[in-house]
């Protein structure tokens, strides 16, 4: 038993990626993220079963998604110049600090069973306004610590710690859930931004903030706005994560009500429902750091999108949870291989001093088009139904894909990118 152990670790230490966790820093934001997401993960399992037991309609399950994302909605483009302009370091302390103190609040009210709709939606409107900083700002400390050699390999490494989360903390919530009540969720994800905490503090990597003297404020936020626009594999990719956040992602939020109607499972099968996206995420992960070195990026994201159309489709036809579990893999593996990919390329093409604003368009087609689509889902799965508005939803992402293949003129792998704004 031992012998195997050794040489699975003496494999990881031969891939190619593992080389970046030599970086220290590298290492607390990786650990810090993957206690911080475990931890969300836990409390999405109670929080959703605990919404829908409490008032029964999917369109509060959408309405708690569209509070924790409508700040991204609004802000994102314009806080991106935040994170080029401060100090990055503190910005993901002071979020954690935010964070944990505004979870905590639940925490208390779900421990005195005084936890009603409205307090969960101030909470999520608070984190929301938290991610607005907080993932860009995480993201750019990585490429600081790891340099733009090894962008490829850590980038996907990184989203591995939300995908590890997502696969692990489901089952955990559902299990706590079960067995100590919803309260016990709350304080697990409570004292889980301990870690990121933890990492932000004792990073040692120095990340300077872009030296933009005298420039007007307006400029410096429309100025990562064009850049993505004017470029056209930019503006493809942006269209492309776009699409899929609008009609395909909010099956997410909607999960509860898939697994109490369509497949009748208690807050343990939600769990195991979740972990198969999760199962199917970390695959999805494994898979582009194998072939990060190759230039498949842009085969990569039409593929990824195109699966997800196909899966969610198949999904809606599926009344039996065993078959509907490969499906929920396949719809993990594809849309972290489509978001994460797109992500590397944001990065890679865009210049250092633009590079917060650029990411944070990247971050605002991910989740800044979401409320709308978490509110379409809602509404139309209470009045026609869950199934056909996955349906719809596979259809719209799958036409998305389509157009992305007639149009892959538009997608230049980022070796034949000049890092220019394009005239």
């Amino acid at each position: 038993m031992l012998g195997t152990i050794a040489k699975a670790i003496e494999f990881l230490k031969s891939w190619p990626a593992f080389k970046v966790f030599r970086h220290r820093d590298f290492r607390l934001l990786w650990f810090g993220a993957l206690f911080s997401f475990t931890g969300s993960q836990i409390q999405m399992v109670a929080q959703g079963a605990y919404i829908y037991d409490l008032t029964g309609r999917k369109t509060d399950l959408a309405l708690v998604a569209v509070f924790s994302m409508l700040p991204v909605t609004i802000l994102s483009p314009i806080v991106g110049v935040l994170v080029d302009l401060l100090d990055r370091r503190k910005m993901l302390i002071g979020t954690s600090v935010v964070l944990f103190v505004a979870t905590a609040f639940n925490a208390v009210a779900a421990t005195n069973h005084t936890l009603t709709l409205a307090q969960i939606l101030v909470v999520a409107l608070i984190a929301g306004l938290v991610q607005t900083v907080e993932p860009t700002s995480r993201q750019t400390i990585v490429r600081e610590v790891v340099g733009d050699q090894e962008l490829s390999q850590a980038v996907p490494l990184q989203a591995m710690t939300f995908n590890l989360a997502r696969a692990i903390g489901p089952a955990i919530g559902g299990i706590l859930t079960a067995a100590f009540g919803f309260a016990t969720c709350f304080w697990v994800n409570t004292l889980s931004f301990l870690g990121m905490t933890y990492a932000a503090i004792a990073l040692k990597t120095k990340v300077p903030p872009s030296d933009r003297p005298g420039q007007p404020i307006k400029d410096l936020i429309f100025e990562g706005m064009l850049f993505t626009f004017r470029h056209p594999s930019l503006r493809m990719l942006f269209l492309m994560e776009g699409a899929l956040s609008l009609f395909g992602v909010p099956y997410m939020f909607q999960m509860p009500a898939i697994a109490k109607d369509l497949f009748h499972l208690d807050e343990a099968g939600l769990g195991l429902c979740y972990s198969a996206i999760g199962v199917g995420a970390i695959t999805g992960l494994v898979t582009i750091i194998a072939i990060s070195n190759r230039n498949l990026k842009t085969k990569i994201v039409r593929i990824a999108m195109s699966s997800f159309g196909v899966s969610l489709v198949a999904l809606s036809f599926v009344n039996n949870v065993y078959l509907a579990l490969p499906f929920f893999a396949i719809l993990g593996a594809s849309s972290i291989a489509q978001f994460n990919t797109t992500n590397t390329l944001f990065q890679i093409i865009s210049p250092a001093p633009l590079r917060g604003r650029v990411l944070s368009m990247h971050m605002w087609a991910i989740a800044g088009l979401a409320p709308l689509g978490n509110i379409w889902m809602g509404i139309a799965a209470d009045m026609f139904g869950l199934s056909p508005s996955l349906a719809f939803g596979g259809i719209a992402v799958a036409i998305g894909a389509i157009l992305a293949y007639l149009n892959q003129n538009k997608l230049v792998e980022p070796i034949t990118i000049a890092e220019e704004i394009p005239s």
